[in-house]
């Protein structure tokens, strides 16, 4: 089938030459719509449930919301975990479903599961809503709103209703999220006073006041012709209007207004969260939010088009600053990936120069590589891979190029020295071409073989490398269609018969190996032993060295979290982060800081005061002066942070990094210790001794126990024997309490389009438990009692939040670590934990983070591996018919690795996946330069040539095409392995592996290979019938596979 091809590219190479030139075209349509991202988007898919819960403390939410919600999510199809937040006045449920599963699908679960649910919640709670559907990647776009003419209140109210509609309606935006400013409000503030001199209660106004701002429909009337509609308008429409509203009239008396016992003014809502910005002032600022599953590229590309718009048309002083461009990271990383794939060609179009000693045939070679990646494009397309630092950061161009190298030596080896011309010369390259044909293909076929185990992997890893491993088989597919289908066409072409014997410095080589390899060979099992022995040696150097899951990448970006005791205030946290941000700006790394304390209107992150982000845009890593890596420039901001804001609990972490690990296991850290019981405060003691215990082993960078307890808490419980004596209300006092500080909503104030809620406020005369109880509540005689009267007033402590996780309490302990590998770490962490920390019964320790993701695919790997293993060891028993053969190829592949695991411990990098994958890449070299050089062996037993004879040249023969696809794979890599630029952090281990792994493990199967190969052809019975083989084939192809 195969020599059919070739011998078809060959006669028909005018058509081939105009395909090859519509797929070049293709792909360059191709590449144009492919979407392009920095990373793979590895957020699982999940489903949140907010709902809000005015007035009730964690422990309330917990069990009179969250509880409930829970309860209704259990058990939903294809939910594999459930795990919640709850705080004061806030819930927040989070379903995460099985990969794979629609998330338009989850969210139609999830609703139907909520209907049943709603009537069970108090009346404070408000209506469960669905976070947007977003992911870890979705916050891609994010700016303040500036002005020195317009107060906070305006520019939050520019915000919300010019800007933020505006936004939305770009495609691929699902939300924009706001924060910050002033939300504005009528308020109607009681004056406790008047409203007693007036003999009237805050409910007499909160009723009047509900009950005057409506607006009806009367119906039509028709007259004559004409049909009228019947409009009652009574909409209040500003301040005046509210305070003329009536409280009561009396017969015979003037009547009594609003404005009589209240002071109406246009205010602030009650916050829970601030921004601050530069460390100078507050700001408001949007986050875009974009569609799971969206062109990050074209969506940032549009925004950032829209942005600009709306700045021309904002008010006169009033602009718009970005402070995070997902865009930037995406062109750095993306830039990263292109310049090391161009210099990659490069450094293969001048390797291939230099070794094969023909420009033409290495033009003729190169030209594969436009063609695999055409098809590794086509093949994204197909499966929805977008193009990121993972798909297209692994591609070693030397490895596309193996097959053309391989052939073209042929030709130039069967046509050396004759001068050929016209059909004579097309024969000549075709029967080199075929002889050559089916190894190349199955070395190939081997190669996509070895990235079958990626395919298979789960969770975050599989969504790492299943892209990878996509588009590496792609493109490999793609260069054994260019090998087989368009290069005997071009070699035809381009190639005459006169170019291709070779640069002296490599016929130099050629004849000092041929000398070399008949001592290698009668040194056989020495060379062997010694080989088997570096093998196991560095193995268990190697299996000490540590790892983790993949390298951490720098965006370019860092968040410095700061924890604070859950009792500070907000406008304590707001002072302290100004004080934060001056620090920060101390350092010349810092171009701009924006601060971020508590939660969001739409609280995808449900915080409170005590939690506070700060976005630190950085300059370049080139202009940086006080730290040469992000990890110590995170130590030195961490240092001076805490050393100037006494109390605080810092962490440093990047944008995306953060929000992902967030989404994924419920946790910003690289590693989540969680507790599992149901006392709070045995939970809270357990997390306190754990993080003891781990922050004195080695590597902890930050260490942080979530607080559970230390919330001020004022309490009012209602007394149900007084309020019977004094005939009072449950509902009625505890009006009184809603509007003491957050006000009781009694309806909205249109102004155009834009819409705002009017309050009643009753303020105590200062913020203690003693000043609420003075406040009046009526009884149902018409008397005013003071609340203490009807209620228990105190002030204590309760849980700042509670975390749960599949309908258990948790607790937290998060690590962040600094200049030490996931996995040793969490190994004597784990050992350190169970000696030290004794758990009660019913209590129990789980650990998550990346090092889970490490584990899993470890175990999944292990189970395929070995069947991959099986499988290749199969292809070779069938394509040599032969099982010492087989074996003596295959034994190259572990020899081979020596290299890899001996470039990463030089260089002083741990094992990782992405390190795997250079050692696959590895085994697949390892595999196709055994066939090649057995391929020949076989050839020239086939001859007649005499064993000792076949094995030497043999090897000899195909030593330039074995130097040259290692040459150009390893230094196809150079580029990555050197690369400083954002992402070169993930490619680095792949490409120390695959250079040091290349250069010992040429070396090896040049030196080891033939003499195992002498052994395994020993005897007259084996080579007289591999002779017997080459009798009467009409191609030499078929006897090196018989």
């Amino acid at each position: 089938m195969l020599s059919r091809i070739v011998l078809a590219s060959i006669r028909l190479r005018a058509l081939m030459l105009v395909l090859f030139a519509l797929l070049l075209g293709a792909g360059a349509v191709a590449v144009r719509a492919l979407p392009i991202d920095a990373m793979p988007d590895v957020s699982t898919i999940q489903v949140s449930v907010l709902t809000s819960a005015s007035g009730l403390s964690a422990v309330e939410v917990e069990r009179t919301v969250t509880i409930p919600v829970e309860n209704a999510l259990n058990g939903v199809p294809g939910g594999t975990e459930l795990r919640s937040v709850s705080r004061g006045g806030l819930s927040a449920v989070t379903v995460v479903f099985a990969d794979g599963t629609d998330v338009w699908f989850a969210r139609q679960l999830v609703l139907e599961r909520l209907r049943t649910v709603e009537r069970e919640l108090p009346a404070s709670a408000g209506t469960p809503e669905l976070a947007p559907v977003s992911s870890g990647l979705g916050e891609i776009f994010q700016f303040v709103v500036r002005s020195s003419q317009h107060s906070p209140m305006q520019l939050r109210t520019l915000l919300d209703w010019e800007i933020v509609p505006k936004l939305r309606g770009v495609p691929g935006v699902i939300e924009v999220n706001t924060m910050g400013g002033e939300l504005k409000q009528f308020q109607v503030v009681v004056d406790r006073a008047r409203l007693n001199a007036q003999s009237m209660s805050v409910q007499d106004v909160i009723e009047a006041l509900r009950t005057a701002n409506v607006n009806v429909g009367g119906g039509y009337v028709e007259r004559r012709e004409e049909s009228f509609t019947v409009r009652g308008q009574g909409m209040l429409r500003d301040e005046q209007d509210i305070a003329n509203v009536v409280l009561r009239a009396d017969r015979g008396g003037a009547p009594v207004l609003v404005k009589h016992v209240a002071d109406v003014q246009i205010g602030a809502a009650l916050r829970h969260g601030v921004i601050t910005h530069g460390g100078e002032r507050e700001a408001v600022t949007g986050i875009v939010m974009m569609l799971l599953g969206g062109n990050s590229r074209e969506v940032v590309a549009a925004v950032g088009e829209r942005v600009k718009e709306i700045e021309a048309e904002l008010p006169p002083g009033a602009s718009i600053e970005v402070v995070y461009d997902r865009a930037d990271f995406v062109g750095r990383t993306i830039s990263t990936v292109l310049k090391n794939l161009a210099e990659g060609v490069i450094v293969v179009t001048i390797v291939l120069a230099l070794f094969l000693g023909t420009l033409r045939g290495a033009l003729a070679v190169v030209l594969g590589i436009p063609a695999a990646m055409t098809v590794a494009v086509l093949g994204m397309h197909a499966f929805g891979v977008t193009g990121d630092l993972m798909s297209l950061g692994a591609i070693d161009f030397g490895f596309l190029v193996d097959g053309p190298i391989v052939m073209l030596e042929a030709v130039i080896a069967a046509v050396a020295g004759q001068k050929l011309a016209g059909d004579a010369r097309a024969r000549a390259y075709a029967e080199a071409a075929q002889g050559v044909a089916r190894p190349v293909a199955f070395a190939v076929a081997i190669i996509m073989l070895v990235y079958v185990p990626l395919l298979f992997l789960e969770g975050i890893e599989g969504k790492m490398f299943r892209p990878m491993a996509l588009t590496m088989a792609c493109a490999l597919f793609g260069a054994l269609v260019y090998s087989v289908l368009f290069f005997p066409a071009l070699l035809v072409t381009l190639v005459p018969p006169a170019e291709g014997h070779g640069p002296r410095w490599m016929e130099w080589i050629t004849a000092r190996y041929e000398r070399i390899v008949g001592h290698a060979v009668a040194l056989r099992w020495p060379l062997l032993g010694a080989s088997a022995v570096a093998f196991v040696v560095t193995t268990f150097w190697f299996a000490r060295a540590g790892a983790e899951f993949v390298p951490r990448i720098f965006e370019g970006d860092a968040v410095v979290t700061i924890r604070r005791a859950p009792s500070i205030s907000l406008d304590e946290a707001r002072r302290l982060d100004l004080v934060t941000e001056k620090v920060l700006h101390g350092f010349p790394e810092v171009v701009s800081t924006l601060g971020m304390t508590g939660r969001a209107e739409v609280a995808t992150d449900p915080v409170g005061n005590d939690n506070t982000d700060i976005l630190v845009r950085l300059r370049p890593t080139e202009e940086w002066k006080t730290a040469r890596d992000f990890d110590e420039l995170s130590e030195v901001f961490k240092e001076a942070v805490e050393a100037h804001v006494p109390g605080t609990f810092v962490s440093v972490s990047q944008p995306i990094e953060d929000r992902t690990n967030e989404l994924i296991s419920g946790s910003r850290a690289d590693i989540s210790i969680k507790v599992v019981g149901s006392d709070i405060e045995e939970l809270a003691a357990l997390g306190d001794r754990i993080g003891a215990r781990v922050k004195a082993i080695q590597g902890a960078g930050d260490v942080r126990v979530e607080r559970l307890l230390g919330q001020p808490v004022i309490s009012a419980v209602a007394d149900r024997a007084r309020m019977a004596r004094y005939g009072v209300r449950v509902e009625d006092a505890f009006t009184v309490i809603a509007a003491a500080r957050e006000g009781v909503r009694v309806g909205d104030i249109y102004e155009d389009q834009r819409k705002f809620d009017l309050r009643v406020l009753n303020p105590p005369s200062e913020p203690s438990a003693a000043a609420l109880g003075e406040l009046f509540v009526e009884t149902s005689r018409g008397l005013r009692v003071p609340l203490r009267e009807v209620v228990t007033l105190a002030e204590g402590d309760g849980p700042s939040s509670i975390r749960r996780q599949d309908r258990e309490r948790t607790v937290r302990v998060d690590v962040n670590l600094r200049g030490r590998d996931l996995v040793s770490w969490v190994d004597e962490a784990k050992v350190a934990v169970a000696r030290d920390v004794p758990l009660p019964t019913g209590y129990r320790i789980a650990w998550g983070g990346q090092f889970e993701n490490f584990e899993r695919a470890q175990k999944r790997l292990a189970l395929l591996v070995p069947a991959v293993v099986v499988l290749i060891f199969g292809m070779l028993l069938w394509m040599f018919q032969n099982a010492r053969l087989a074996l003596a190829v295959f034994m190259m592949v572990p020899l081979s690795l020596v290299g890899g695991m001996l470039g990463l411990l030089a260089r002083g990098l741990p094992f990782s996946l992405s390190a795997a994958v250079g050692f696959i890449a590895l085994g697949g070299v390892a595999v196709l330069n055994g066939v090649v050089i057995t391929s020949e062996v076989r050839r020239r037993l086939s001859a007649g040539e005499a064993l000792d004879v076949a094995v030497t040249r043999g090897a000899t023969a195909v030593v330039r095409a074995v130097l040259t696809t290692a040459a150009v794979a390893a230094l196809g890599f150079m580029p990555m392995a050197v690369a400083e630029s954002a992402g070169a952090e993930v490619q680095r281990p792949l490409a120390t592996v695959v250079i040091f792994g290349m250069f010992f493990g040429t070396i090896t199967t040049l030196a080891v290979l033939p003499g195992v190969l002498r052994a395994a052809l020993a005897g007259q019975r084996l080579a007289a019938r591999a002779a017997e083989e080459g009798q009467g084939r009409a191609y030499p192809q078929e006897a090196l596979g018989s």
